[in-house]
């Protein structure tokens, strides 16, 4: 039986996401509540906004928005549900199992779904806030390189935790 660890960067860590996760699943409830409200209540959008008469797909538009926005949370909620069973697995002193190497692998392919998400979701955002009159802003339209890194750390490591898993087992196969 590995020994369970009290690191205090361990604890910090299960609060930090902890924390995260509160936060994303308020938002994503709220969110979600929205979805509905606007494909029911959408017609009067207009008025309430100043923005004069919207275009009558404009709700559903708005509708795919919120649903969208509420999917990537659901993603990062998933990525942080697979970093604090990871963060446990340490704190029990045993991280070097496969299904950690399975969690880092999940957690790049989300984090790659969150990349490529994001532009069509800026892009409708972009498209809904010009629908109803307000400034749109901009976007930064460059190249992520700190997402980038990201992804293909989780992979490189989850390659890491499979040979790690690997090569115990086989030690504990020799002795």
């Amino acid at each position: 039986m590995a020994e369970k660890i009290n690191d205090p960067l361990l604890i910090l860590a299960k609060a930090i996401i902890y924390v995260m996760l509160g936060l994303m699943a308020f938002a994503g409830f709220f969110v979600l509540l929205g979805v509905p409200a606007v494909a029911i209540f959408g017609a009067d959008l207009g008025a309430e906004l100043d923005a004069g008469e919207l275009p009558q797909n404009a709700r559903w538009l708005i509708a795919l928005l919120l649903a969208a926005v509420a999917g990537m949370l659901y993603l990062g909620i998933r990525f942080f549900l697979h970093m604090l069973r990871i963060v446990k697995s340490v704190g029990e002193g045993d991280p070097f199992v496969p299904v950690n190497a399975d969690r880092l692998t999940a957690m790049a392919w989300i984090t790659l779904a969150l990349n490529v998400l994001a532009i069509p979701v800026v892009t409708l955002g972009l498209y809904v806030a010009k629908l109803a009159g307000e400034e749109p802003g901009t976007v930064d339209a460059s190249l992520d390189v700190g997402g980038i890194t990201l992804i293909l750390t989780l992979f490189i490591l989850a390659r890491v935790f499979r040979h790690g898993a690997a090569m115990r087992d086989d030690l504990e196969g020799t002795v």
